[in-house]
């Protein structure tokens, strides 16, 4: 048998704080998460005692096989493989999986079966052997109750198992499991306060061991008090009722359905369960008979009723298991209610609580054990004066250095246990790594937070739409390994030591997670101390009573996958291991344990009232005489007002609500001015003394939808934003403070907004970062699973865990002011569930809530990667909703297409609020197993990046295993700026310079709030891209959403045959907490002087024509030579002795971005080339023209050399058909490293995403141009280019390239042709820019169009019909290339 556990235990009451007698017993697992497949397996169990032990079997019953009849799924007796034997006692238990019928059979003595057959609802069966009985699903069968199996009482042993017959067993053994009981001892019975969105037993509070009880699925079922066994159908929901007066309905767990009182079927039913309210009729109905009023009579028990019309019905118990109505409230039964998971325990049995089970993997019904219960975030100090000398008083994202708080981030013990079957690998219990004497001496070290993949223990998975692991929910056990996925559920076991300060045994100690993928369980010192999913949501557990003075040790064993990780489908690298933080705090026994703040406000924010609600925590119980005071302080320190109650504690909590009334003067909080009061809260003892004290800040603003229109403190908000992930390309999912400041300060550099944390919550510290430094943010709930959608999120079994991550994140994060929206989760289906978590969620908290795949639980219109024309349909809002897209532009590679056009829609709408461009940063991380060697990147200094397919298979797409699809980032993964953040940068800014003449600036400010003379204006003239001039000036006063000129005081002559720009920008006059004073948040470029054409070529040097070669000198004494073949095509161009060409000119019209995967048009053609005007003089000149045939694109090239060695190619492109890019190609000779370019820059740029470029002269080398992209692909566009100048130091030659017409241009040493396909690519293809080879020659583009970006590697278009390549007509430009010496 496994190892016994001690616990405490009285009928499992006791695990739940319940019962009036509580005994010390001993609880022996003798099957966990078994699947015997149709194999024989028994054990026996000696010595045996019926009147002490209690055999308890929880059977899942989905496995068994549709094609079998009465599979023996569970024996119990002395001889469990015989029949009807004379001596023999046996209990056998069959099932036929086909008619779900149960057949039971008690064989005594030789006498005939006692046999019974049960229909069953469902697929969960419990079957509990004990001194009452036999009981199937929590109720003894009347056949086979303590009498009927009296002659059992005479076996000293016997077996259980399943032996019996000709058919084996196919179910799966949750947890078989023998209990012996102890001595009892007497103890008070005690409930928690019921919360909306929580589960509960509901307990007769005179009859502590029956739970209301359902046991199957179907409508009109009586419910009935019945013994308490965990059974599903004894967990009820509570969710918000459609009656404000009975405000509460109650769900149940097993069916989904609603208690239901059924008063109006007179006396001829009982109360029983019925479809809900909010599923009947599509919930167009309220059922009185749903909504229950809780009326309290002390001792945490109350009294439920309902109103029927316009009667009272009170529910009460009756002598058996019935329930019934009355209207007396006298006669009525009081009821407990007890959280289903152990979680939120009034005085749970210090120092026991009890063992881990592996079947709680696979339990989607079991989201935690004796986790904490949701609370805002908040950090614990003994006094103010401590608080406020800590430097996370002023910024809640540094570690606390003065707190009760010790961080136990750091180096961890770690052992990796791989699992190379489909059984939850649980070898640590059985090792006892969590033992407190147990030597981690050979372990490794590891880093926490960090995935763990990171340091090279399994191997990363990334899929998009689907999961790592073979989708039989709620099992998550068996990998993909057909797909490239390297286990099969490993298991990782984390271990450190920890010294508790002086004093810290007198509090209250807790142990909290901020995040951990996927499922982890704790023990301190050796004792078992709960466990937790949710890979994204807080866990905390009180260690009071499991610490000790001086040295500690914590064990942590973490499950890669589990039943949770189902609602984890999201579009990322699936990687495991405590990824957050990891802490400790200490509180008095007695201490408030959450607070929440609100205020109402005028429509400004600037008067109103502020209160505060506090839950008081006294689980030990007894009488405590507290003081609580809230102190508001504004940003300078100061006090602005101070509220203090005295509170009085007997029960076990309390709740109290402190206002700040006649707040006046207020300056109100937005993104643009993210101004902070402190909330400081205080607990103080009966003698005045400070006992703890904790501080957040809050921001004062008003949220309000008018209309279709969403605004804050009266005005109308767009919200520029950006889709985010956890990424680190060294850490995996664990983020680092610095990396989030980078992030967020890039953010506010590049004008983004607005926040979505897609698709899970960030951590806690994150948030105040938004709320210091102004983002608005969509909070969004750990709720996705793609791959299999509605057929989980309408699952009313899953309703607990999708309702605790709802929970537990408004609960955390209800405080900031940041928070604009609360998303119920992503690409969920449209499942019922939702209507409890919306419904939730509007009982926490009054913000808008967004759900994209259903927008019936939602207060915005929503989708995902619209075309700009379907935005345009909805530009007065969706399904009468303010619009927020909340996927757009996906930014994957060579991205961020016409965002322009989009916000131009957007601007000029009457229902539309703003989107979040996908996503933010690329996900690529470092190759693991070079990190671990130390190395990051190639020698050529490209980082080695890895993507999906790396790892998995890309022929598994369909199995959502997509290649490079992560890196869909506007930034890079080592977070540098990016030529698409630029452009955001540009469309997202909040003013547009309209027009600019006779030195008059006219400018609209879009900001919401912010006036524009706190900027100034920065302008610069350019001569032919020089810089002539420089200066500042100070801007009037123009109002947000005003228009408003100023006159721009330079000085320059812009006359004569050059080009002349100005540029213009607006800055910021002071330091802000995300770029200092003289940072542009607004620039804009316009033209004083259009450029002249290319001058005329006149005087200086000589040339000969032989054949098709012309040989010169110049007018500085270089010789050259160009030589042409019979078709036209130049074969060498020597000048001083230096070649200036490697490949002639030709048509290129190769182009491969990550958004082609869907376009059909060819990479290259096949070129006829001719001489239509043979080499010939021209005067002092020689000229040639060539004519190019191609099924694409025809073309011309007249060449004109001049005696210098200038050569012009005036080039005509006829377009026959739709092309990638219109233009030559050619290559110049390595060496030609140094360049100067006179075009927009200094970020590539293409004619869609052109609006942040500006012309001007750009200085860099060859390489430098390389964008590294982690799917290579085509790349370095510069549009509008006038001059270009390739430059060889060695060999001292330059060649000048001016040009007169429409070019565009590119330079890099990598052939395009060797990373660049048609279709879908980047699935598969599995190239890195360290993977390429780098040429010596240099490759060039020069291009008359290159089509558009667009944004189709994820919906939308490929491009805008204006953005498309001409397919018809002439278009002409002119390279005038100059040869020059140094």
């Amino acid at each position: 048998m496994k190892k016994i556990y001690n616990i405490m235990f009285a009928a499992l009451l006791c695990i739940l704080g319940l019962g009036t007698a509580a005994a010390e017993s001993t609880k022996t697992v003798l099957w966990d998460t078994y699947a015997p497949t149709g194999s024989s397996f028994s054990k026996e169990i000696s010595p045996f005692d019926i009147s002490k032990h209690t055999i308890r079997a929880e059977i899942d019953l989905s496995t068994c096989k549709n094609i079998t009849t009465w599979e023996n799924i569970l024996s119990i007796g002395n001889d469990i493989g015989s029949w009807t034997v004379s001596g023999k006692y046996n209990i056998h238990l069959y099932y036929t999986a086909s008619s779900k019928e149960l057949q039971l059979n008690w064989c005594s003595n030789g006498a005939q079966s006692v046999q019974n057959n049960i229909t069953l609802t469902g697929t969960e069966l419990v079957v509990e052997l004990s001194s009452k009985g036999l009981s199937i699903n929590g109720e003894v069968q009347s056949s086979y109750d303590a009498t009927a199996l009296s002659a059992l009482s005479s076996l000293s042993s016997i077996t259980i198992g399943s032996t019996q017959g000709e058919t084996r067993s196919w179910a799966t053994y949750r947890e078989v499991s023998i209990v012996t009981q102890g001595t009892s001892t007497e103890e008070t019975t005690k409930f928690v306060t019921p919360e909306v969105g929580s589960t509960y037993y509901i307990v007769p509070a005179d009859n502590t061991s029956n739970a209301l009880t359902v046991t199957g699925t179907e409508i009109n079922e009586t419910i009935k008090s019945q013994e308490l066994t965990n059974a599903t159908g004894q967990k009820w929901e509570i969710v918000t009722s459609k009656s404000s007066s009975y405000p509460y309905l109650f769900k149940s767990a097993l069916s989904g359905l609603a208690f239901d009182m059924a008063c109006n079927s007179g006396n001829t039913k009982s109360p029983l369960q019925w479809t809900t309210e909010y599923d009947y009729n599509s919930g167009t109905e309220s059922n009185q008979n749903q909504e229950f009023k809780l009326t309290a009579t002390g001792d945490g028990t109350y009294k439920l009723s309902v109103i029927y019309s316009g009667t009272i019905y009170w529910l009460a118990t009756t002598s058996g298991t019935a329930l019934t109505r009355v209207t007396n409230e006298n006669n009525a039964t009081t009821f407990g209610f007890v959280k289903t998971d152990g979680s939120g325990m009034v005085n749970p049995p210090s120092g026991n609580h009890g063992s881990f089970s592996v079947s709680w993997i696979s339990n989607e019904n079991k989201v935690g054990d004796y986790k904490e219960t949701a609370h805002a975030t908040f950090v614990p100090y003994a006094t103010t004066a401590e608080m406020k000398a800590d430097s996370y008083y002023d910024k809640p994202w540094m570690t606390p250095e003065k707190a009760e708080y010790i961080s136990l981030n750091g180096t961890w013990k770690f052992n990796f246990l791989r699992s190379n079957t489909t059984t939850p690998n649980n070898t640590f219990i059985s090792g006892q790594y969590y033992a407190d004497t147990y030597n981690t001496s050979s372990w490794d070290d590891i880093r926490v937070p960090l995935s763990w993949e990171m340091a090279n223990y399994s191997k990363p998975v990334y899929t998009n739409v689907g999961y790592p692991f073979s989708s039989n929910a709620p099992n998550a056990n068996t990998g993909l390994t057909n797909c490239g996925v390297d286990d099969n559920n490993h298991v990782g076991f984390y271990r450190r030591t920890f010294t508790l300060p002086e004093g810290w045994t007198d509090k209250r100690v807790f142990v909290h997670f901020d995040g951990v993928y996927s499922a982890a369980a704790v023990w301190v010192n050796g004792s078992y101390i709960g466990y937790s999913q949710g890979s994204n949501t807080d866990a905390e557990f009180d260690l009071t009573g499991f610490v000790r003075n001086g040295e500690n040790n914590i064990s942590v064993a973490v499950y890669r996958w589990c039943d949770g990780s189902y609602l984890e489908g999201q579009d990322m690298w699936h990687l495991s291991g405590i990824h957050r933080d990891v802490y400790l705090v200490a509180t008095p026994k007695t201490f408030i344990r959450d607070h929440y703040i609100t205020s109402s406000l005028n429509t400004g924010a600037t008067n109103g009232t502020m209160s505060v609600v506090l839950t008081i925590d006294n689980r030990d119980g007894g009488t405590a005489e507290k003081t609580v005071e809230v102190e508001l302080l504004d940003a300078n320190g100061s006090t602005v007002k101070t509220a203090i109650e005295n509170v009085s504690m007997s029960g076990t909590s309390a709740t109290k609500t402190l206002t700040l009334s006649g707040l006046s003067g207020l300056t109100p909080w937005c993104a643009e001015s993210p101004y902070l009061y402190t909330v400081i809260v205080r607990q103080k003892n009966a003698t005045g003394s400070e006992e703890m004290v904790f501080s957040t800040k809050y921001g004062f603003r008003n949220i309000t939808k008018n209309g279709n229109l969403v605004y804050i403190n009266g005005k109308r908000i767009f919200f520029k934003g950006v889709n985010t992930q956890d990424t680190h390309p060294e850490y995996g999912r664990a983020i680092d403070v610095e990396t989030m400041l980078k992030d967020v300060t890039m953010m506010k550099r590049a004008n983004v907004n607005t926040v979505r944390t897609s698709h899970y919550p960030r951590q806690p510290k994150m948030y105040a970062m938004f709320d210091a430094f102004g983002l608005y943010c969509m909070d969004e709930a750990d709720v996705e699973c793609h791959y299999v959608g509605t057929n989980i999120s309408s699952k009313s079994s899953w309703q607990t865990a999708m309702n605790d991550r709802t929970e537990r994140m408004v609960k955390r994060d209800r405080n900031h002011p940041s928070i604009v929206f609360w998303s119920l989760g992503n690409e969920c289906g449209a499942g019922s569930n939702f209507y409890g978590t919306y419904n939730l969620c509007k009982s926490l908290d009054s913000r808008l809530i967004h759900n994209e795949q259903n927008q019936t639980y939602s207060d915005l219109g929503s989708n995902m990667y619209p075309t700009v024309s379907s935005v345009n349909n909805y530009s007065n809002g969706m399904n009468s909703k303010p619009y927020f897209i909340c996927e757009y532009a996906h930014a994957m590679g060579q991205a961020i297409g016409n965002l322009k056009e989009y916000w131009d829609v957007i601007e000029n709408s009457n229902g539309i609020t703003g989107g979040c461009i996908w996503d933010w940063v690329d996900q690529s991380i470092y190759d693991p197993a070079k990190l671990a060697a130390g190395t990051k990147t190639d020698n050529k200094g490209f980082n080695y990046f890895v993507s999906g397919y790396d790892y998995n298979s890309p022929s598994y797409v369909g199995f959502g295993f997509q290649g490079n699809f992560l890196n869909n980032g506007i930034i890079t993964a080592d977070r540098a700026w990016t030529a698409k953040l630029q452009e955001v940068k540009k469309v997202y800014q909040y003013v547009s310079f309209s027009s600019f003449s006779n030195k008059t600036l006219t400018v609209k400010n879009k900001h919401h709030f912010t006036n524009l003379n706190e900027l100034y204006l920065k302008y610069t003239v350019l001569k032919d891209g020089r810089i002539v001039e420089e200066g500042k000036c100070d801007m009037p006063s123009v109002a947000a959403s005003a228009t408003g000129s100023v006159n721009v005081p330079y000085t320059t002559d812009c006359t004569g045959n050059a080009e002349y720009l100005i540029n213009v920008a607006l800055c910021l006059k002071e330091d802000r907490m995300w770029a200092n004073a003289g940072y542009a948040v607004a620039e804009e470029q316009f033209t004083i002087k259009e450029r002249g054409s290319l001058e005329t070529i006149s005087g200086g040097g000589t040339l000969t024509l032989s054949g098709n070669t012309v040989r010169g000198t110049s007018s500085n004494g270089t010789a050259y030579s160009i030589s042409f073949g019979t078709d036209g095509q130049i074969s060498s161009w020597i000048y001083g002795g230096q070649s200036l060409i490697q490949a002639a000119p030709n048509f290129n019209c190769f182009r491969d971005i990550d958004n082609d995967r869907n376009l059909n048009c060819a990479l290259s053609q096949n070129t006829s080339h001719s001489i239509t005007t043979s080499l010939s003089r021209s005067g002092n000149n020689v000229v040639m023209t060539q004519y190019n045939s191609g099924t694409l694109c025809n073309y011309t090239i007249k060449y004109t050399i001049y005696p210098n060695g200038t050569v012009d190619m005036a080039v005509t492109f006829n377009p026959r058909s739709e092309t990638r890019r219109i233009g030559l190609g050619m290559q110049f000779p390595g060496g030609f490293e140094n360049i100067e370019y006179y075009a927009k820059g200094p970020w590539s740029n293409y004619v869609d995403r052109q609006t942040g470029s500006y012309l001007g002269r750009y200085s860099t080398i060859v390489d430098d141009t390389f964008e590294e992209l982690p799917h290579p692909q085509t790349m370095g566009d510069h549009q509008n280019l006038r001059e270009l100048i390739l430059t060889n130091k060695t060999t001292g030659t330059r060649l000048k390239i001016k040009t007169e017409g429409q070019v565009a241009f590119s330079l890099s040493h990598y052939d395009e042709t060797q990373y660049g396909a048609t279709g879908d690519t980047m699935w598969s293809d599995g190239l890195h820019p360290w993977n390429l080879t780098r040429n010596n020659q240099i490759y060039a583009h020069f291009d008359y169009y290159q089509r558009g970006l667009g944004n189709q590697s994820c919906g939308a278009e490929t491009a805008l019909q204006q953005y498309r390549c001409p397919t018809s007509g002439s278009h002409t430009y002119t390279l005038r290339l100059i040869p020059e010496k140094m």
